[in-house]
């Protein structure tokens, strides 16, 4: 379905291909094909704040184009990287979307060469959609503890894509230890929450980290939980750094430490 906006301010068709126009998700791939070749994608990815926030304080200079005045709710919306990079093919790109329940809006074609049109077509399909978010937005009246769940996981997960690999360890590290602290103390809602956050980081990185047997090792307690812990923690950073000697030496050491409990 094609949504054609003419707000004074741009005008833009964009197409879901995968989500609704009547309940936009608030993060989405915006792709455009080619126009010298139609299989060549091309995207950028989107993200509404859920948050009243004055962006110019915080958005780089190169970004500032695609922050605007999003009407009566006051969001603001931009999309990175300002130009859309190419990601191969849309099977690809499909994938990739679905894994992450991103909305996926097909936003034309694009002379690639042409930098400066690019940029102005993915501002464009910027406010498009934060034109259309805005008036789904007031649609929704969920409780306040969902509202500033759904807010907290929104932005985390904006900072945690922007991370590095080494970065996103380093938080992956603060982040347990908030869980071990909550476990330890008996505080269920920050046990909670720090599994929320954790959850969302684990989405940034692969399934080689072994993230859930790192959770249930830090939620077990004792000495043993907390030795488990810091070995898993040692093994994702080797994973990172290619150091698969040592991450060998590492997991063979978690399976005689898993060997001795369950016998």
């Amino acid at each position: 379905m094609d949504i054609v906006f003419d707000k004074g301010r741009c005008h833009m068709d964009i197409v879901f291909d995968k989500g609704s126009s009547e309940k936009p998700r608030g993060h989405a791939f915006l792709f455009f094909r080619s126009s010298s070749n139609s299989d060549e994608i091309w995207a950028s990815y989107l993200v509404m704040l859920p948050i009243n926030v004055d962006v110019a304080k915080y958005v780089p200079p190169f970004l500032l184009g695609q922050v605007g005045d999003l009407g009566p709710k006051d969001l603001s919306a931009f999309a990175f990287p300002p130009v859309p990079e190419n990601v191969g093919g849309y099977a690809d790109l499909r994938e990739l979307a679905d894994a992450r329940s991103d909305d996926l809006l097909f936003c034309g074609t694009i002379e690639v060469a042409d930098v400066g049109a690019t940029m102005m077509r993915v501002s464009e399909a910027v406010q498009a959609y934060a034109d259309l978010y805005v008036e789904f937005a007031p649609m929704a009246e969920p409780d306040d503890g969902a509202v500033q769940e759904t807010s907290g996981l929104n932005v985390n997960e904006v900072m945690y894509d922007l991370m590095s690999e080494n970065e996103k360890l380093g938080e992956l590290t603060k982040l347990i230890g908030k869980l071990r602290y909550a476990v330890e103390g008996g505080e269920d809602g920050l046990v909670r929450e720090a599994e929320l956050d954790i959850q969302t980081l684990a989405g940034q990185l692969s399934g080689s980290h072994q993230i859930a047997r790192l959770v249930d090792a830090a939620k077990s307690g004792g000495d043993l939980g907390e030795r488990l812990t810091d070995l898993f923690l040692k093994r994702s950073f080797h994973l990172v750094e290619e150091e698969y000697v040592k991450m060998g030496k590492v997991e063979a050491e978690i399976r005689a430490l898993e060997a001795d409990t369950s016998s």
